[in-house]
């Protein structure tokens, strides 16, 4: 799969090949994650989540576009997924209805595209903070869609260590997103117009 640029990956997805899926899967499974529990908070239901999406990902490969920007239909996706989760939680009617009028009004807002730039420059800074060779491996797997042994093979190191310090790299960052998340900030942008 690595070598496919991802128009070519998202056609092999529309043909239902799994390794295509998979890869997709790989690529942007933490920055949806890093998403999703900047509004959920809570790691185990933001990973819930993340599972919907890329099911409803699996579910629509038909329709998938491999000329349109695939982040971007991620995005969609995601925020449908994480404002439905949080329609779903708000605990009284009053704050339902709320909730949904603000959700409403900034659907397909600016303000929720530089959302999704700021969850980007996130992912950014919590890989610039892992160590030198974490971070080597992660942007040669995730950022440059290298396979193990491809990074082992770079790095001079074997692909066990590699495996190794990708799961720690995903770790650290699941961690970086968690410390920055903040659910109380995203109701009250949600629920209060200034």
């Amino acid at each position: 799969m690595n070598v496919l640029n991802e128009p070519d990956i998202l056609r092999q997805l529309r043909l239902g090949n799994v390794d295509a899926y998979l890869h997709l899967y790989d690529q942007y499974h933490t920055l949806v994650y890093g998403w999703v529990l900047r509004f959920v908070k809570v790691p185990a239901y933001a990973e819930d989540i993340v599972q919907d999406v890329f099911l409803k990902i699996w579910e629509v490969r038909h329709r998938l576009n491999p000329e349109q920007s695939f982040p971007a239909y991620l995005y969609k996706i995601s925020r449908n997924k994480t404002f439905s989760f949080l329609k779903k939680t708000a605990s009284d009617e009053k704050t339902r209805l709320q909730v949904m009028q603000r959700l409403s009004e900034l659907a397909e807002s600016p303000y929720q595209q530089a959302l999704w730039n700021q969850y980007q420059q996130m992912l950014a800074v919590a890989v610039k903070q892992l160590p030198y060779q974490r971070q080597r491996v992660f942007t040669l797997c995730r950022q440059e869609g290298k396979s193990y042994d491809e990074a082992a093979q770079e790095l001079g190191i074997s692909r066990n260590t590699v495996k190794e310090h990708m799961v720690m790299a995903l770790k650290d960052i699941k961690a970086y997103f968690y410390r920055h998340g903040d659910l109380s900030l995203a109701i009250l942008l949600l629920l209060h117009r200034h």
